[in-house]
């Protein structure tokens, strides 16, 4: 992805996806990089009016060479191109002054394996850089264990970091939400939308071993809105049709039944997902591009790792389900349940049960098995911050929960989470991963154009 370079002065914010930078000059403007284990820079020259973040993916390619490709994707390759590009603006080497933020670690004393610290790699060769160039920092805030925003306004220059986290500013949220009953939770499910029953039939022939090609085509030809959002989607960078697809039956023949089925499921149950920020959703329609980009890296990992792609994509698109139920409980009370999350060295789940009095796993398995799904996502739905399902010797569970850490950790801004990592570790060994194995996972993964993807349903 090149670097962008920002000209839209009437823009308020710019978001800085991973593994990019965006270098402009003075406005009412305030650039933004949502970051959990990845690491922002930002770097400003006040006098000369110009000033820009970048968002480090990983420190270094393992494989070296492998910069030259993709540079801004590395912080040792990266940051010089994202300061010769500062100076290109009409920056003063000697005016420059940085901000840095995020490279997330794991919770203080986990026992987990080392090659979960990508972050503090990153940072390192942040740090590095900064000090060889003689840029002195005038505001930091790194590791940690959660998500933050570093912003740059470019009306100002001044910088600022903040934890992704509701505002408190209604009375009430103060006030612990009540625990909830059988009752309350048949209640939340009845006030969401529907899932249209195409939705159902779409499941059921992803779990055939190979649909009818007409048939596929004869469902989705049925809802217009759906086969022309379908249309739309195929067309897009991330599927790279070999041509242009002009039509449902087109689409089954260049990018298989399985593919076309996928997205048409997703464009569906995107209407089941609340698409207001507030309750989990840190942004509009944040829990749903969770849902996707978590779908598209599980698909991701079980090509690599031997797993079905098409049960893993199914999987991570619902994994969250539960979330949709308790968010009407959330929002009320976002600010406390916020608070509440971010003070305490706690998994989520554990905050929702002392919340709510169950978490979002087990409101999730509820809603499937009143929808009747099969097992499989059921067992997904209600286990995957389970550790026992990591370790299981089918490797769909292992392979969600890794994906669902991966989104965490490097699609950040989208959710509250604070996931158990001892999963992720079990994960890991399961899928006989070595010590670089996770960073050569986000390394392969197209997390530039997930995140782009996700945003577009």
């Amino acid at each position: 992805m090149m670097p962008r370079l920002g000209r839209n002065r009437h823009e308020r914010r710019q978001i800085v996806p991973s593994g990019e930078f965006i270098v402009r000059g003075a406005g009412e403007v305030i650039l933004e990089a949502y970051l959990g284990t990845c690491v922002g820079v930002a770097v400003w020259d006040e006098q000369a009016r110009v000033g820009g973040i970048y968002h480090a993916l990983l420190g270094e390619p393992l494989v070296p060479g492998m910069e030259s490709a993709n540079p801004c994707r590395y912080a040792v390759s990266g940051l010089p191109v994202f300061v010769d590009a500062l100076l290109a603006q009409g920056a003063q080497a000697t005016n420059l002054k940085a901000a840095v933020a995020g490279g997330a670690i794991v919770e203080p004393g986990a026992d987990v394996q080392l090659d979960l610290q990508i972050g503090s790699k990153t940072l390192e060769r942040v740090t590095s850089f900064l000090e060889s160039t003689d840029i002195p920092v005038v505001l930091a805030e790194t590791g940690g264990t959660f998500t933050c925003a570093l912003c740059l306004d470019c009306g100002s220059w001044k910088p600022h970091i903040r934890p992704i986290a509701a505002p408190c500013s209604d009375a009430s949220a103060s006030q612990p939400p009540s625990k909830l009953g059988e009752e309350d939770l048949l209640n939340l499910m009845e006030q969401l939308r529907p899932i249209p029953q195409t939705a159902f039939k779409i499941l059921n022939l992803l779990r055939k071993e190979g649909a009818d090609l007409s048939e596929v085509s004869r469902e989705i030809s049925r809802d217009q809105v759906l086969a022309a959002r379908l249309l739309a989607l195929c067309n897009t960078p991330l599927f790279s049709p070999s041509s242009k697809v002009t039509s449902l039956d087109r689409a089954v023949v260049l990018l298989g039944e399985n593919r076309v089925l996928q997205i048409a499921l997703t464009v569906i149950l995107s209407s089941v997902f609340p698409s207001a920020p507030g309750g989990y959703s840190l942004c509009k329609g944040g829990l749903f591009q969770h849902a996707v980009g978590t779908a598209l890296i599980a698909e991701h990992l079980a090509k690599t790792t031997g797993g079905s792609p098409a049960s893993a994509y199914v999987n991570g698109l619902l994994h969250d389900i539960g979330k949709v139920v308790l968010d009407q409980a959330v929002a009320p009370h976002a600010p406390l349940f916020y608070r509440n999350t971010l003070q305490n060295d706690r998994p989520l789940v554990e905050v929702e049960r002392e919340a709510f009095g169950i978490d979002h796993a087990t409101a999730g398995s509820l809603f499937v098995r009143r929808w009747d799904l099969p097992d499989g996502i059921l067992h997904a739905v209600s286990r995957h911050h389970d550790e026992t399902f990591a370790q299981s010797q089918e490797t769909d569970g292992a392979v969600l929960v890794l994906a669902d850490f991966i989104a965490n950790r490097f699609l950040g801004g989208l959710q509250l989470e604070r996931p158990n990592l001892k999963p992720v570790a079990s994960s890991l060994n399961t899928l006989d991963l070595n010590s670089d194995g996770l960073e050569r996972i986000v390394d392969s993964l197209p997390l530039e154009s997930i995140r782009r993807h996700a945003t577009g349903f």
